[in-house]
């Protein structure tokens, strides 16, 4: 249908201007870089922000993220205090639990 293939550009328009907002590229550059019109992108930009999808901080809702691997996927740590004191732990220890031995080693240090 009509409406399938509108959205269809759209989306396609809206992942580039996402795109260019997330690397904080000018849109020439990354225009020329993906051998697309920069015509086409300013159009677009301004019929999807016209159109209500977005605003030019935020294209559409779409924000760049990292995804980073679960606190529970990692295997362990080591803290090293010094030379003689290393300890290993089969987890990460609690943000609780570092703080006191942060300030248990900064008593032992005085």
């Amino acid at each position: 249908s009509v409406s399938t293939s509108m959205s269809e550009r759209s989306t396609f328009w809206l992942s580039h201007l996402s795109a260019i907002e997330a690397e904080g590229i000018t849109t020439k550059a990354y225009a020329e870089r993906e051998g697309l019109s920069p015509q086409a992108l300013y159009q677009w930009r301004k019929r999807l922000v016209a159109g209500g999808r977005g605003s030019r901080a935020k294209l559409g809702g779409f924000v760049p993220i990292q995804i980073e691997p679960s606190m529970a996927a990692r295997a362990g740590c080591t803290v090293v205090i010094d030379a003689q004191l290393r300890l290993e732990c089969a987890t990460l220890p609690g943000v609780d639990w570092l703080a006191a031995l942060s300030a248990a080693l900064a008593e032992r240090g005085r």
